[in-house]
């Protein structure tokens, strides 16, 4: 009779909406990782795009443009 008296007052508290202090920070641990989660996915992205700008930057499909950069190899002789 009690066990069943807890468990109707357990479920009234529920209903009521109550929530434990423990488990309130365990929801906003969760949802403070997944804030960073995305975050980083979001840098991750911003990334990529800068890196393949640069690298469009770079490549240089004419002789002109490769021969002010280091190393490149002279065609006509003149080294």
């Amino acid at each position: 009779m009690m066990m069943e008296k807890q468990a109707q007052e357990g479920q009234q508290a529920a209903a009521a909406g109550v929530v434990h202090s423990q488990v309130r920070r365990i929801k906003q641990e969760e949802d403070e990782k997944v804030k960073v989660h995305e975050t980083y996915q979001h840098h991750v992205a911003e990334m990529r795009l800068v890196l393949r700008r640069d690298l469009a930057r770079q490549r240089s499909r004419s002789p002109l443009g490769r021969a002010g950069r280091p190393g490149a190899i002279s065609i006509g002789g003149d080294s």
